[in-house]
């Protein structure tokens, strides 16, 4: 008889340990999985402006012609990212391609000074500091699931 209770009570202690688990593992890809649409949608958020900036920086710098090539393919990556990987990944080329973006603006004061501009220069701004917040929240949760 008491091996049988502790036989039950093993087996309730099992259940409860595979039960907690499960619940974790459940808990941790639905942050993921929040975690990557909240950063999906700021980035689709800060790629929005970038054809536009293309264009009207377009006028100024044609030379850099490789910036403008890589940060619009940079903001096609960002719109079109996915899984809360290519959303991180994404979010890394996009942040490189608009600091040289940025680089770009810096030089011609005159961009900065077009209200349209200013404008598309300051959404692009938030949302990318909307999306860091995102990915700081998102890359632990990445890095735990491959561990």
């Amino acid at each position: 008889m008491e091996f049988l209770v502790a036989a039950l009570a093993l087996a309730l202690a099992f259940v409860l340990l595979v039960a907690t688990s499960l619940r974790r593992r459940s808990r941790r890809r639905l942050a993921i999985r929040e975690g990557a649409t909240e950063l999906r949608a700021a980035l689709e958020r800060a790629a929005a402006p970038v054809p536009e900036l293309l264009d009207a920086i377009g006028e100024y710098a044609s030379w850099e012609r490789a910036v403008f090539a890589e940060a619009r393919a940079a903001a096609d990556q960002a719109a079109a990212a996915d899984s809360a990987t290519e959303c991180v990944a994404a979010y890394d080329r996009f942040v490189m391609a608009t600091n040289d973006l940025f680089a770009i603006v810096e030089v011609y004061p005159d961009l900065s000074a077009d209200e349209d501009t200013a404008g598309r220069l300051q959404e692009l701004e938030r949302a990318t500091e909307q999306a860091a917040t995102a990915r700081a929240r998102l890359a632990p949760l990445l890095a735990g699931r491959a561990g």
